[in-house]
């Protein structure tokens, strides 16, 4: 007798404890649907290349697919506020990179966003350097001529091309022309394949793209490697010299890129999509594969999410002085 209401009160907890055990598996089953993927570059870019390939690396590590959306223009603020204006839900992520996040705080008046406040920081999981390439055709055939030919020219003889203001392209170009001493003129295209194939027409004189995004056409040998704009020589070109070995001692402009959500972004989520980051940046294939574009990987483990949004504040300080003493605008 004593029994039957014990059971009965068991039983009744019984669709409780399964509402609450299931609310519980709820908050670990994220994500339970496609994630977007906004990536504020024209596809063909390397910032495109890369973000597609880790994109489907994450796929797998997260057990959903991830859509990737190309939404460039305006130096990638058109994609980068729509990252921005995005619901913290985890379900639409971005690709964040220097240009977006640092350079054009200083090109554009507004550029839609703020880069510190409206973003979650996930993790940073690339960065490249910049190489000076020419046409096949042109006449200078090491970065000697072509600097004494920049320095021998009237102000803004010379043009060079790149995928849009604020971009890497377009700072490193800028910061040549500030460390000769001789204005360039600088004629944005809407991406890196444009760009680049604005100097294999002879429409522009030079670019200083990013390594994976001109590679091809050097193996190719439709454009000539004149130099690479970081603080060291490439293992995949080691003959290539970098500027600052060139006579320009200091120079070295590269680009990160990292991963990047909406403002507001649940921990537990952050959390989740960094780990996988990681898990998938551990990998040698994936390793080996983004080395031979020409990509530089960070270490693994990866830097924490704090530590990322600790390298944007640094970036914003650093960059934002010279960026404004070079006079830099969105054209």
């Amino acid at each position: 007798m004593v029994r039957l209401p014990l059971l009965r009160y068991a039983l009744a907890l019984a669709p409780c404890a399964a509402l609450l055990a299931g609310g519980a598996h709820a908050q670990h089953a994220y994500p339970e649907r496609p994630i977007r993927l906004i990536v504020p570059f024209a596809p063909g870019s390397a910032a495109d290349t890369l973000s597609r390939q880790v994109a489907s690396e994450l796929a797998g590590a997260l057990g959903q697919p991830l859509v990737v959306e190309n939404k460039g223009g305006a130096g990638g603020t058109i994609g980068t506020a729509e990252i921005a204006r995005a619901k913290p839900d985890g379900y639409t992520l971005g690709i964040a990179a220097q240009g977006t996040f640092v350079n054009n705080q200083v090109l554009y008046a507004q550029p839609g966003y703020d880069s510190i406040k409206d973003f979650s920081f996930i993790g940073q999981f690339a960065d490249v350097q910049n190489l000076v390439v020419v046409s096949s055709q042109s006449p200078y055939g090491d970065i000697g001529a072509l600097l004494q030919a920049i320095r021998s020219q009237p102000a803004e003889a010379m043009r060079y091309s790149s995928s849009g203001a604020g971009t890497s392209h377009h700072i490193a170009g800028a910061t040549l022309a500030q460390r000769l001493d001789k204005p360039m003129l600088h004629v944005p295209y809407t991406g890196a394949p444009q760009g680049l194939a604005a100097i294999l027409s002879g429409d522009v004189d030079l670019g200083l793209y990013n390594l994976p995004a001109a590679l091809g056409l050097v193996n190719a040998g439709r454009l000539k490697p004149l130099a690479v704009t970081g603080p060291e020589r490439s293992a995949l070109l080691p003959d290539v010299p970098t500027l600052a070995e060139s006579g320009l001692p200091g120079y070295a402009v590269t680009l990160w890129w990292g991963l990047v959500g909406p403002a507001g972004l649940p921990a537990d989520r952050i959390e989740r999509l960094h780990a996988a980051l990681d898990g998938v940046m551990a990998k040698p294939a994936v390793r080996e594969k983004l080395v031979a574009q020409g990509f530089t990987l960070p270490a693994t483990p990866l830097q924490s999410p704090a530590a990322f949004g600790q390298l944007v504040r640094k970036d914003l300080d650093t960059w934002i002085p010279v960026l404004k003493q070079l006079g830099a605008k969105a054209n």
